[in-house]
């Protein structure tokens, strides 16, 4: 009896101790616990050679330099991270991954040398009236440079992961967006319309058609927010207010003043052999015309 007593104190106890962990992991972000974790190894481990080399009482501890080191590392780590969001624009990872990594690395890889060399020659100049000799310069450089560098293929691997993780989770959002149908009435008849096989659709006085690629005109019970949010984004798109194209009716663009687009419809879309653009949808329009014709 008395065991279980004892045994169930211990579980309540590691309870209690867990719902004071998990808010503190929640609130310790690895973007900041990553920038102290560098510099005091940085710093540490500069320390460490330094005093092996001079002979001295391992390890000297300076509170001054470990706060130096932080600093120079929230800058390093800043400016690796801001690469990589600008190397992401450019070439996503689903362009490639050996393509991504190649320039995202060998960017942060110079700049990290760059800003490392100026931050510690300025450092030394401004706050310490010398500099560094140049083995000391390699020790420091090699250390850091390398320390850096692990740190920037942690966060790369994190980055890569989530990325990953949202591409899966949007694709298999896209196929199983793709191959739902679309519930139309004919008559007094409902039936379940393919997507594949919708043109485009339009609102006329408050009702909404579809056109089909047998030229069928099917109403569809809702507005067309509510079909748009029904259909694959990828395949087709809200032209304006009162039109959803699909990406098979458009024959050809046009671009015209203020920034609009002219798009040229084959077959028409229920009499409409184009549809016009709005300046603020352009952008839009042409990243998903593009999308479909890569």
């Amino acid at each position: 009896m008395q065991s279980k007593t004892n045994s169930f104190s211990i579980l309540k106890e590691k309870e209690r101790i867990i719902s004071i962990i998990l808010p503190l992991v929640k609130v310790i972000k690895w973007k900041w616990v990553s920038i102290v974790l560098l510099g005091i190894s940085c710093n540490t481990l500069v320390n460490v050679i330094f005093d092996y080399k001079h002979q001295r009482p391992l390890v000297s501890v300076s509170f001054e330099e470990y706060v130096n080191a932080i600093i120079a590392s929230w800058i390093l780590l800043s400016t690796t991270r801001w690469v990589s969001k600008k190397v992401e624009v450019k070439f996503p990872w689903r362009d490639g991954i050996t393509r991504r990594l190649v320039r995202q690395v060998s960017l942060q890889f110079l700049l990290v040398i760059v800003l490392l060399n100026a931050l510690v020659i300025g450092i030394t100049y401004f706050f310490y009236g010398g500099f560094y000799s140049f083995d000391e310069l390699m020790v420091i450089n090699l250390s850091m440079v390398t320390l850096t560098v692990i740190f920037t293929l942690i966060d790369t691997g994190m980055d890569f992961s989530r990325n990953w993780a949202i591409t899966s989770t949007k694709s298999n959002r896209d196929d199983s967006l793709s191959t739902k149908p679309i519930y139309v009435t004919l008559g007094k008849v409902r039936h379940l319309l393919k997507q594949e096989n919708i043109r485009c659709a339009t609102s006329e006085s408050g009702s909404v058609m579809i056109l089909t690629d047998e030229d069928r005109r099917l109403v569809y019970p809702h507005s067309l927010d509510a079909l748009m949010k029904s259909l694959d984004e990828s395949s087709f798109f809200r032209a304006n207010r009162q039109t959803i194209l699909s990406h098979k009716t458009v024959k050809s663009i046009k671009a015209l003043d203020h920034g609009k687009i002219e798009v040229s419809l084959t077959p028409a879309c229920k009499n409409i052999s184009s549809v016009t653009i709005s300046r603020t949808r352009a952008s839009a329009f042409r990243s998903w015309l593009k999308s479909r014709t890569a």
